[in-house]
């Protein structure tokens, strides 16, 4: 019996097109993933270069104003992209992954990323995770919507319950034939993309292939109990298809725009405009308060005095700068709060919708998520302050360029830990999953 499932499922046209065509988008998805890595190495490798060449040349215009020389350079911080990040790109493409800051203030700099292209935002990425997300489940659709339906429409299902001892072995037979289908496609795809990109086989590859794997299983055990219900071909697919849309679109959508609505984020715009009002406002207030502000944050440069009447003093144009960010510093941490907030929620979303929790967690093992961005901006933050420390006692106390190692200034880069709670990651799918399979089998009791 199993030999001739075999070689039914193999001899329709429509079923090897089907898994041709995903193999097709699949190999198309990769090749997307890897383009997009490719630009992103050139951009960091020129990145590294163009630094080098912006600190020389300006070390020799400005080799006795210390001050000045700091107010130009940008040193680049990289946010690392690991070779997974090639199968979900996720938010990678809207948030670049490096970033050029000089050490003035913070938040205007860091939020200048808000405004990138739009465009791209709408169209969004055909990689990997797109094909696995949305593609996969519809051919995972058009194999199994009629597994039933087709005999019982044709006329032969009686004869099968006469001939097979057990309906419900036979229609699981078939359904593994196919999930067997599915899952050496979905394999070869990965394979491909190892050894195409080079992707390293380490822990993250492998919690990315489960959890993609048990989404794909999800989709034929939700097929099984559709089918479970006898219901005709059409009524099958048009269940099916809108389980899909559901999943997919509507709820997604629907559930984004209560996020919105809950966690409304417009504090980023809120921080630079913030930054901008606290340091301008500066030039017309009195010099005392923003240098007790800063002597504050910074006691070990208490003994740089700045008098009232001084026209023009770094120490008093620096400590300004740091005003500023002090003054968005409110704002600043309530943005990042409420993008928290709603990766929190989305979280909490994938728990019940297998479609999010993929995207979620494939973007977080890629480093490609909310998560990863949060990390880099903390990070990012530490490392200009860093960059503050280094240069402050070197323009207040005027020393001249030449006597700083700049072969030291390199891009400095930020690796993500990404770390993985199991019970996080697989528990959503096994629910389902088992859920599914004991509501099926109660209905296939009818059949048997």
């Amino acid at each position: 019996m199993n030999n001739y499932l075999y070689k039914q499922f193999f001899r329709n046209r429509g079923n090897l097109a089907a898994l041709l065509l995903l193999w097709l988008a699949g190999t198309v998805g990769i090749y997307t993933g890897k383009r997009f890595l490719e630009r992103n190495e050139d951009i960091i490798a020129k990145s590294a270069s163009y630094q080098q060449q912006s600190i020389a040349k300006n070390v020799a215009l400005h080799q006795d104003n210390m001050g000045l020389l700091l107010y130009y350079l940008k040193f680049n911080f990289v946010n690392e992209t690991p070779k997974l990040a090639a199968l979900n790109i996720g938010m990678r493409d809207l948030n670049p992954s490096i970033q050029g800051v000089t050490i003035r203030n913070l938040e205007e700099q860091k939020h200048n990323s808000d405004f990138y292209n739009p465009a791209n935002a709408a169209a969004g990425n055909f990689d990997f995770s797109f094909v696995l997300v949305f593609l996969f489940p519809l051919v995972i659709i058009a194999f199994c919507y009629n597994l039933i339906s087709e005999d019982q429409e044709k006329g032969t299902w009686k004869l099968l319950s006469v001939q097979s001892g057990n309906l419900r072995r036979l229609i699981d037979a078939k359904i593994l034939l196919r999930l067997l289908a599915i899952s050496v496609v979905y394999l070869i795809l990965l394979l491909t993309a190892v050894i195409w990109i080079g992707i390293p086989l380490d822990t993250h590859l492998l919690i990315y292939t489960s959890i993609g794997w048990l989404y794909l299983v999800f989709w034929f055990v939700l097929c099984r109990w559709i089918i479970s219900f006898q219901g005709s071909s059409a009524q099958n697919a048009l269940v099916l298809v809108v389980c899909w849309v559901a999943m997919n679109f509507i709820i997604p959508m629907s559930a984004n725009l209560i996020f919105q609505k809950i966690y409304p984020v417009k504090e980023g715009l809120e921080a630079q405009m913030a930054q901008r009002e606290g340091y301008h406002n500066k030039w017309d207030e009195a010099k005392a308060p923003t240098m007790q502000q800063f002597y504050k944050a910074y006691p070990q440069f208490s003994q740089y005095k700045v008098g009232e009447n001084v026209g023009s003093s770094y120490v008093w144009y620096y400590a300004m700068q740091h005003a500023g960010d002090m003054e968005a510093a409110g704002a600043a941490k309530a943005y990042d709060q409420q993008l928290k907030h709603r990766n929190d929620a989305a979280i909490l979303l994938g728990y019940i919708l297998p479609n999010v929790q993929t995207q979620l967690m494939g973007g977080r093992e890629a480093g490609t998520g909310m998560e990863n961005y949060l990390a880099y901006g903390e990070a990012l933050q530490q490392f200009h302050e860093a960059q503050r420390l280094f240069f402050y006692p070197l323009i207040f106390s005027e020393q001249r360029a030449g006597l700083v190692d700049w072969s030291r200034q390199t891009v400095k880069v930020f690796s993500d830990s990404r770390k993985s709670d199991p019970l996080q990651l697989f528990l959503p799918y096994l629910f389902f999953i088992t859920l599914l399979f004991v509501l099926s089998n109660q209905k296939f009791k009818k059949l048997c």
